[in-house]
C-alpha cells in the first residue's frame, strides 16, 4: 500500500508447506522481469487445472473479499493478486482455514504480469480500494491508467466485467473519467457511478475506512 494508506502492521501467518503449495504462489519480481516465459498464463487451466470461470481480484489485501467470492460460487475459481508479503500470506491462510479449493493467492506485482495475462479468459476482475496518489513520487504506484484498461480489455471475456471501488473521491473521479473515454467498455449500470458499496463480506480495508466516515463509490464496466 502507498504511504498514507497503511493500516497497521499485519502479523505474518506462515502456512505449513503443504498448504502453502496448495494456496500460495510467490512470483519474484526479478524473475518476472528477466524470465517472463517461465511463468504460466493467468487462466483457470494453468493455475487451477480445470476449466471453471475465473474471477481475479487485483490488490486483494488480506483476502476477505476474495474468500467470500470463492465461498459464494464453488463453480468458479478466484485468483487473489497481492503485492504485500504479509497480506498475501494472511489471504492464503484464510483460504486454507476456510478449505476453499477454488481460491489461490498470487503474491506478485501486477504491473509485471503483462506477459502472463491471457486473452478473453476472465469472467470478472475487481480493483477495489487501489492506492491513490498522495504526492508526485506515488504516481508510479498508480495501477488504474490507460495501460491497465488495455490489460482489462484483453483479459476479460466479451461481456466480462470490471468492478472499481474507491473511498478517495478525487481519485475515483479521475479513474471514472478515464474509463468513460474508453469505447471498449460500457457501464453495467444506468447511473454514472454507484454511491456506497455493500458486499456480503467487507474487506479489512473497507471496514477501517468506513469507520473513519469514508463512503466508497463504485463503477462497473462491461467489456463490449
Amino acid at each position: 500500500m502507498a504511504r498514507g494508506r497503511y493500516l497497521g502492521r499485519i502479523p505474518l501467518r506462515s502456512l505449513p508447506p503443504e498448504q502453502a503449495e496448495r494456496y500460495l504462489l510467490q512470483w519474484h519480481p526479478r524473475r518476472l522481469a528477466l524470465e517472463p516465459g517461465s511463468f504460466p498464463l493467468l487462466t483457470s487451466q494453468a493455475i487451477f487445472g480445470n476449466e471453471l470461470p475465473l474471477e481475479v481480484e487485483i490488490g486483494a489485501g488480506t483476502g476477505e473479499f476474495a474468500a467470500s467470492l470463492a465461498a459464494a460460487d464453488p463453480a468458479a475459481n478466484v485468483l487473489a493478486i497481492e503485492l504485500s508479503n504479509r497480506s498475501a500470506h494472511w489471504a492464503a491462510w484464510l483460504a486454507a482455514e476456510s478449505g476453499l479449493p477454488n481460491l489461490k493467492v498470487l503474491r506478485a506485482d501486477f504491473k509485471l504480469l503483462g506477459p502472463m495475462l491471457p486473452t478473453a479468459a476472465w469472467r470478472r476482475a475487481y480493483l477495489h480500494f487501489p492506492d491513490p496518489q498522495h504526492k508526485p513520487a506515488d504516481a508510479k504506484r498508480i495501477i488504474f491508467n490507460q495501460a491497465f484498461l488495455d490489460a482489462m480489455a484483453g483479459s476479460l471475456q466479451p461481456g466480462g466485467e470490471l468492478s472499481v471501488v474507491s473511498d478517495a473521491p478525487g481519485f475515483f473521479m479521475q479513474m471514472l473519467e478515464l474509463a468513460e473515454g474508453d469505447g471498449r467498455f460500457a457501464k453495467a449500470h444506468p447511473e454514472r457511478y454507484l454511491e456506497g458499496y455493500e458486499p456480503e463480506v467487507k474487506s479489512r480495508f473497507q471496514q477501517i475506512w468506513e469507520r473513519k466516515q469514508r463512503t466508497p463509490r463504485q463503477f462497473v464496466l462491461k467489456r463490449i
